[in-house]
């Protein structure tokens, strides 16, 4: 793990230098500045940084510049700052340039290693080698716990399978490292570099999405297109995600259901898609199920919002959005969607079925999701509850 260590508050300055450096840092942070290396500002950034500073008590008569020379007189012998020795030749010369010193180490720490499982203990070559990242490490655990925890059971998409190996790891509930789409993203070798033979070491196997072919307003949905006819049905089922879609499609396909269509909403996609639906479609209504978290409720709100008159309801997949609460381990969001107020949880979470409300109201305002990959193939294939209510 890398840690910064910084000192923030040099001993022995006084408050307005040591606000004046903390500002003057902040500027350089904003603009790419790690705090490890050295950083040159020139003399208009150090100035625009002082302006915001107040003029201390007795000195409202000195020139502002005076005051800004002796803080940086300052900070360099406090070794916090250099400055050029050019100035700006005015009556009370600034230096052109002031060099930021680091104040921040990098600090490298290697957790200790776990107990290999067998098939893993090549790994201990590359524990602590300097290429192995942190990420690395970290699925290299996480996947070590899975194996230790015994037989993988039923074959499962390969986003499912993340989850059931990443999804419970705290690095992977970060916003930055979604679980389910880690071995999208990681390709790092020995382990991870070889697609084929990793989804035989993860009993699991690839999904690609389903092929959408011409418009969904012209073509009848029997056909090739973004809809699939299960059954004699009339109800249509929407899924979010594409490795979710293709699991609930292939259980449907071995179970008496009643459900008439399945699509696959393509994310936000869906609140401008279900305007292609037409009466001589004869569906009587939409149940959705997709993410727990505010973009994921969002759509088929906006799709209720925007349908047209005579197209059909939206309702909450009940069944499904059970088994998410029941199997789903939540991770973070990214900070900018967790800022959601209170009247919004409250107005997102009441399209969800009454008894799900509060539970989504308290992911919401802990900035968390659950994405819909929880309910995977195998709880499909071994509970019968969650299509109950999409017939």
């Amino acid at each position: 793990m890398t840690t910064m260590t910084s000192t923030d508050s040099p001993e022995g300055l006084s408050s307005r230098a040591a606000d004046l450096l903390d500002r003057l840092r902040a500027h350089a942070l904003g603009n790419g500045w790690q705090g490890t290396t050295q950083r040159r500002m020139p003399i208009a950034d150090v100035l625009s940084a002082f302006k915001h500073l107040t003029v201390p008590p007795g000195r409202e008569g000195d020139l502002p510049r005076r005051i800004l020379s002796d803080h940086l007189s300052e900070l360099a012998h406090a070794k916090q700052i250099t400055f050029s020795a050019a100035t700006d030749r005015e009556r009370t010369p600034l230096p052109l340039k002031v060099v930021l010193l680091p104040f921040r180490s990098t600090v490298r720490r290697i957790q200790p290693m776990p107990a290999w499982h067998s098939s893993l203990s090549w790994a201990e070559d590359y524990w602590a080698q300097p290429r192995t990242t942190d990420k690395i490490r970290a699925a290299y655990e996480a996947l070590n716990s899975w194996l230790h925890r015994g037989q993988p059971g039923l074959r499962l998409p390969v986003r499912e399978r993340a989850l059931k190996i990443f999804g419970r790891h705290p690095y992977f509930q970060q916003p930055e490292h979604p679980a389910e789409k880690i071995f999208d993203r990681l390709k790092a070798k020995p382990l991870f570099s070889d697609y084929p033979e990793l989804l035989i070491r993860i009993n699991a196997f690839h999904v690609d999405p389903p092929l959408l072919t011409g418009a969904f307003d012209t073509v009848p949905l029997e056909e090739d297109s973004g809809y699939h006819r299960l059954g004699r049905g009339r109800g249509l089922l929407v899924i979010e995600n594409s490795t979710t879609y293709w699991s609930i499609s292939h259980m449907l396909q071995h179970i008496d259901h009643g459900l008439g269509y399945i699509a696959w909403g393509i994310g936000n996609t869906f609140p401008a898609s279900i305007g292609s639906i037409g009466p001589r479609d004869e569906i009587s209504h939409v149940v959705y199920f997709g993410d727990l978290d505010a973009a994921g409720l969002r759509i088929p709100i906006s799709a209720l919002q925007r349908r047209l008159p005579g197209l059909p309801s939206v309702r909450p997949a009940v069944g499904l959005y059970d088994a998410l609460l029941r199997h789903g381990h939540p991770g973070l969001v990214k900070p900018k969607e967790a800022r959601i107020s209170i009247a919004e949880a409250h107005r997102l979470a009441a399209w969800l079925h009454p008894r799900h409300r509060p539970q989504a109201v308290g992911l919401l305002l802990r900035g968390e999701r659950l994405a819909q990959e929880w309910v995977s193939l195998d709880h499909l294939s071994t509970e019968t509850h969650w299509y109950s209510d999409v017939r």
